[in-house]
């Protein structure tokens, strides 16, 4: 008999979830409604793509590198003996 409540006790176990799930009803819409609960929002708004363009002539960049090893064409700048890098103003601005 011991045997015979464990089997009924773990058949229940295994079984209780899929009767439990069962028993629950589908849901069902109206029908002609969408399967929409609210209407699409507005398009996601992109940033402006970037500009990777030169800003200066080629002349412009090859005038500092030239003369200056410390220039950086990253950010425009070099670095004078004295006191922190600076912006370049080539003759070709």
């Amino acid at each position: 008999m011991n045997n015979f409540r464990t089997l009924v006790a773990v058949s229940f176990a295994l079984a209780g979830p899929s009767i439990a799930a069962a028993q629950v009803p589908p849901l069902v819409l109206p029908p002609g409604l969408p399967p929409l609960l609210w209407p699409p929002g507005p398009p996601p708004l992109l940033p402006p793509a970037p500009d990777y363009s030169q800003r200066y002539d080629a002349r412009h960049y090859n005038w500092y590198a030239s003369r200056y090893r410390s220039y950086s064409a990253y950010d425009d700048t070099f670095q004078p003996h004295a006191g922190p890098r600076r912006l370049c103003r080539s003759p070709f601005d």
